[in-house]
């Protein structure tokens, strides 16, 4: 820490102190995830997580269907089913990982606003 993080700390009120230790730290993994069903998009991610489960069990049922057929045209077609689904699936937890990521940037702005505003009332007082 550097004297500027020490004296935000000092002039920071307990509930403010409070704040800041918590938004200094990043959760872990599971409780960011966690963190995505409790805000205002909770349904869309819901609806993400259900559609990636579909396209994964979607996947895998052609693919296994792929590995059992007999003829080279049948081969092709479940095995660009699979292939489709399984892009889809990537496309949803990339779409998942940049909400992890916006959430991060929202916390880390958040903690630079309680810090300006911090430093000023020190300046105002």
């Amino acid at each position: 820490m550097n004297d500027i993080d020490d004296a935000i700390r000092r002039t920071l009120s307990a509930q403010d102190a409070k704040i800041l230790e918590r938004l200094d730290t990043d959760p872990a993994l599971h409780r960011q995830v966690l963190e995505m069903f409790s805000g205002s998009m909770r349904w869309i991610n819901a609806a993400g997580w259900v559609a990636g489960l579909a396209l994964f069990a979607a996947g895998a049922y052609f693919w296994w269907r792929f590995a059992y057929a007999e003829e080279l045209r049948h081969m092709m077609l479940w095995a660009a089913s699979a292939g489709v689904c399984f892009l889809g699936l990537a496309l949803v937890k990339i779409w998942f990982w940049l909400e992890l990521q916006k959430n991060a940037v929202v916390r880390e702005i958040k903690r630079l606003e309680l810090q300006v505003a911090a430093l000023a009332a020190r300046h105002e007082g």
